[in-house]
């Protein structure tokens, strides 16, 4: 009984290892597929903090050189705005770089400013002053002046007379189209409710949608901005290999791009931030006090007594008959005959109040405009025979030590905006010889002589220290008499600069790059346009060729 007993419980034990054998095998090859799952996924996860870690260290890189970026554009900002500087045009030179410590981890981080030569197709150190090009939106778009607008838009290579009159109706404000023009009717033609933009341009993109025109006209051969990409290939092509081997590049192969603008215009303050004189303000009263409290009750006088009586021999003033279509002009002022007894009857009443401001008697709002500060400066002002003495001399002298300080200073006091009818300015120190000639009524051949003396006197880089465009007077260039024509179309330095800043790590060369259009319009210049600029990470940085 007992052995009976002791063989069930034998056979019991041999089932019970024999099950448990081969349930081990069974769960042997489960437990070795979840260590390997396990292992998959630690080294998985090792795997994804790696590239944490290296996405967290080329982001902080990218950031920093961003922010280096950033500190390019606020340096570049602050040489801008420094009173009487010369941003505008300089040529390489290292005060437009900077170089700055970081960190120990990172290394030092530098920034440069770098503007584009259309001219030799290269990049440079520097800033590209707005000014050297022709502002779109300073156009005159009057139908009086449609003539010389056209003229104006022509001087530009690859501008036709049929591509000047869409632009110009692309810009103005009616639905009328100019004699080759296109508006609203054309548009809408091509594709529902489209009609032409009708107001001042953005960017110089917006012009895609002008009839005519075309990426290629715009931008050029490479049909894209040179400021919005910069591959390798541009600054290493074959644009510059061609310059290199002795061929001239033609201004038909450059876009448009680089001699019109949308950026600056007329500022109303000065460089430190005050409001300047609006020296052909109708209130005269007012002028008189500005005035005075600037320069003293002489100059007031003086100045008031310009704009009431006009200069003592009236064949110096300056004529913009040659700006107007007269056919046009006549027109319009017959459709403004049927208001001209009101405007007599408000003249009428205007001139039957006055007062009196030192020897002056104001009782209108002025006859006369200045038209720029060679307006004024030796020019005698005859006074009516009811004053004790009928002349009052100006003054400024157009001789004297101080001359070449005086017309800088006074420019930059005064504004003289709308004294003509049109507000175009050009930079006669930068602009190629297509912009000189857009300058409202220049004469045959002039343009060419700016260059060529300006060339003469070493460019850029011999005239950067001219504050304004009395080198062209003492030069030879130009006459006083033409220079009081054309003085309201000319400058030496605009309101708005163009450039791009460029960040890069030292230790990396991981590098972020912005376009900017910095406007001085205001105090303080305001960034008006800033857009990344696709790069080549340390390509693009080493890429870059300087003159």
């Amino acid at each position: 009984m007992v052995q009976s007993l002791l063989a069930r419980r034998q056979r019991l034990a041999s089932n019970v290892a024999e099950r448990s054998i081969s349930n081990w095998g069974f769960v042997l090859p489960i437990v070795c597929i979840v260590i390997l799952f396990l292992t998959f996924q630690a080294y998985t996860f090792t795997e994804l903090m790696l590239v944490e870690n290296i996405a967290s260290v080329a982001n902080e890189k990218s950031r920093l050189a961003s922010s280096l970026s950033d500190s390019g554009i606020a340096y570049a900002s602050s040489r801008i705005t420094k009173p009487g500087g010369d941003a505008a045009g300089l040529t390489a030179t290292e005060e437009w770089s900077g170089r700055l410590s970081l960190s120990k981890r990172t290394g030092d981080g530098e920034f440069d400013i770098l503007s584009f030569n259309a001219v030799t197709q290269r990049w440079r150190l520097g800033v590209v002053d707005e000014t050297s090009k022709l502002n779109l939106n300073e156009l005159p778009l009057g139908s009086e002046h449609a003539l010389e607008a056209r003229r104006m838009l022509l001087c530009m290579p690859r501008v036709t007379p049929r591509l000047a009159d869409a632009i110009l109706d692309w810009l103005d404000a009616d639905d009328e189209p100019r004699p080759l023009g296109a508006e609203a009717a054309y548009y809408s033609s091509l594709q529902r409710d489209a009609k032409a933009r009708n107001r001042p341009l953005d960017h110089l993109t917006d012009l895609l949608g002008v009839r005519g025109m075309s990426e290629e006209i715009l931008f050029g051969a490479d049909r894209e901005s040179v400021w919005g990409k910069m591959p390798p290939e541009v600054v290493g092509g074959s644009q510059i290999q061609r310059q290199r081997a002795g061929v001239n590049i033609s201004f038909d192969e450059i876009g448009l791009e680089h001699f019109l603008t949308v950026y600056g215009g007329a500022s109303f303050v000065t460089d430190q931030g005050d409001e300047r004189i609006v020296i052909n303000n109708p209130d005269l009263v007012a002028l008189f006090d500005t005035v005075d409290a600037k320069f003293g009750e002489e100059v007031a006088t003086y100045v008031v007594a310009y704009r009431l009586y006009g200069p003592q021999d009236k064949s110096d003033l300056p004529a913009d008959n040659f700006l107007i279509d007269e056919v046009e002009s006549a027109r319009r002022r017959g459709e403004q005959q049927a208001g001209l007894g009101q405007n007599n009857e408000a003249i009428q009443e205007e001139t039957q109040m006055e007062t009196t401001r030192g020897i002056l008697k104001i009782k209108s709002s002025g006859n006369f405009t200045v038209r720029s500060i060679y307006d004024l400066i030796g020019v005698p002002v005859k006074l009516p025979k009811e004053y004790n003495f009928e002349e009052l001399n100006s003054p400024w002298k157009s001789s004297g030590s101080n001359y070449p300080r005086l017309v800088p200073m006074l420019q930059s006091v005064f504004s003289f905006y709308d004294a003509t009818p049109i507000n175009v300015k050009v930079n006669v120190n930068l602009s190629p010889v297509d912009v000189l000639n857009a300058i409202p009524g220049i004469e045959d051949g002039l343009a060419d002589h700016i260059v060529k003396m300006r060339s003469k006197l070493g460019g850029g880089n011999g005239l950067q220290g001219s504050s304004s465009i009395d080198w062209l007077r003492s030069q030879g260039v130009l006459t006083m008499d033409q220079l009081r024509t054309y003085a309201p179309y000319m400058t030496v330095r605009g309101n708005a600069f163009r450039f791009l800043s460029r960040g890069r790590l030292v230790s990396t060369g991981e590098s972020f790059c912005q376009e900017v259009v910095i406007d001085r319009r205001q105090f303080p210049p305001r960034v008006s346009y800033c857009m990344p600029v696709v790069t080549h990470a340390s390509g693009f940085v080493n890429g870059i060729e300087i003159d």
